[in-house]
């Protein structure tokens, strides 16, 4: 059975079964990094999963020698309002992954990543449709243009949700498919793993806009592991 604890602005915790709870962020939000890194230490789990692949976290460890060659203009346009929303709010994108990261190594949990290696999501952008391409590109330099205008209201990305990933999906299809459906199935295929081959509390941190699905995806998993965590001695006595 699935239970959820709302949390005020950006952040959110579904828990799915007895064993897994997904916390949802804003990646760019400076109180999403924060309440990840309270509520590992609250939960103290045995493992913490990254929606993250090893890729993406040397460059976040290592910011510098990141690049955007070989994704295409369309992904150098994601990267580059990503950052720039980054920077408006004190947060660059993925604070919340590093402090998740930071806070299971102080408690002993394992890291283990569950997203698809950049190398895939980006080659499947190169295949994009063109007017896709345009839509993005097109409303890229827009929200660029806006966001030192606007500010960012951090509530307002978490308002409704359904209704924006509707919109979403029907501006962009394909889009939809690679960034989410795909990226989903990977990643709740890793969960169940994860959670199969452990005995103690899994904690998922992930984007506010998979948390949903990911649950609903997950509610029916089973929490007990795959293995008996019991052992049975036959002792003879004749």
């Amino acid at each position: 059975m699935k239970q959820k604890t709302r949390v005020p602005e950006s952040s959110a915790i579904e828990k799915v079964g007895d064993r897994l709870n997904i916390i949802g962020t804003i990646h760019v939000d400076p109180k999403s990094a924060s309440f990840a890194r309270e509520m590992i230490l609250k939960i103290r789990p045995e493992v913490v999963a990254l929606e993250l692949d090893e890729g993406r976290m040397a460059a976040l460890q290592n910011p510098e020698r990141a690049t955007g060659r070989g994704g295409g203009g369309s992904f150098f346009a994601m990267m580059l309002l990503e950052r720039f929303a980054g920077e408006m709010t004190g947060s660059p994108p993925g604070q919340e992954m590093l402090r998740a990261a930071e806070t299971a190594k102080a408690i002993g949990a394992r890291i283990e990543f569950i997203d698809l290696p950049i190398g895939k999501t980006v080659g499947s952008l190169r295949k994009l449709p063109l007017k896709e391409k345009v839509r993005l590109g097109v409303d890229s330099l827009i929200s660029l243009a806006l966001l030192p205008f606007g500010g960012f209201n951090m509530s307002k990305l978490t308002e409704d949700l359904e209704e924006q990933l509707r919109v979403f999906r029907i501006r962009y299809p394909e889009l939809s498919r690679m960034l989410l459906d795909v990226r989903e199935e990977h990643m709740v295929a890793r969960l169940k793993d994860i959670v199969y081959f452990t005995t103690g509390p899994v904690v998922a941190v992930v984007g506010y806009g998979h948390m949903k699905s990911l649950a609903r995806s997950l509610s029916t998993i089973r929490t007990e592991p795959s293995y008996s965590t019991n052992v049975t001695w036959s002792v003879p006595t004749g």
